[in-house]
């Protein structure tokens, strides 16, 4: 029997972080530009891949305030 190693995706923050950005019309490297990461970060989380947590806590705080600031409470529905 082999057995077989796969990659568990604990969450899918990165997923609905991308839904989010895109509905606030939001470039990758806006928000890598807002929250101070490389623009790799980006698509590294929204593919729901390994990121050091400082990384996802900079973008999710950026793109919360940046839905926060544009009173967009239905951007995400």
């Amino acid at each position: 029997m082999v057995a077989v190693l796969t990659h568990a995706r604990e969450t899918k923050h990165g997923s609905e972080a991308r839904k989010l950005r895109i509905a606030l019309h939001l470039s990758q490297k806006g928000v890598a530009d807002m929250a101070a990461v490389p623009v790799e970060a980006i698509d590294l989380f929204e593919h729901n891949l390994p990121l050091p947590l400082d990384y996802k806590r900079r973008i999710l705080r950026e793109l919360w305030a940046e839905k926060t600031r544009s009173g967009a409470d239905s951007v995400t529905s």
